[in-house]
């Protein structure tokens, strides 16, 4: 029969497709993503002025399900210095290229997404406030703590 190698093969996706077995295990099922829930994450921002100027971005997930960050790009988060004039004197994503390719960031149940940068700071001194934001499209954070230099 010429064609049996073709109806073997059919057949063989058919009971690999009656299986029911997925091909990525390690991805999670669609159901155990929390999507839109308005308490599901809850987020800190601290400062640290210590050899230069530390940000970090915590982003807790408090379900009991993975939560999904949606991001419309590869830029997943911001951090931004303004004087006390209102002036920006720092932006984290000056002078660097993002990708404009969409990414999603799991966070497992009582986990947490940290993002954090640095600053030198150097030549600056008064009181400054660091405006941290989260870019994402589900789930975005948008927080500010002042802070001096010395």
């Amino acid at each position: 029969m010429p064609n049996s190698p073709v109806i073997l093969l059919i057949c063989a996706a058919c009971v690999a497709f009656a299986s029911n077995n997925p091909v990525h295990k390690s991805a999670p099922k669609q159901n155990q993503i929390e999507h839109h829930r308005a308490d599901a994450l809850a987020s800190s921002f601290n400062v640290s002025v210590k050899n230069g100027v530390q940000f970090k971005l915590d982003v807790k997930n408090n379900t009991k399900r993975m939560t999904e960050l949606r991001f419309p790009s590869g830029k997943t988060h911001e951090f931004i210095v303004f004087d006390e004039s209102g002036k920006e004197v720092w932006r984290s994503s000056s002078g660097r290229m993002f990708t404009q390719m969409t990414q999603a960031k799991l966070v497992k149940s009582n986990d947490s997404a940290v993002f954090a940068d640095k600053w030198s700071g150097k030549n600056a001194h008064g009181k400054f406030t660091a405006v941290a934001i989260l870019s994402s499209e589900n789930h975005p954070v948008e927080q500010r703590v002042e802070f001096a230099l010395r």
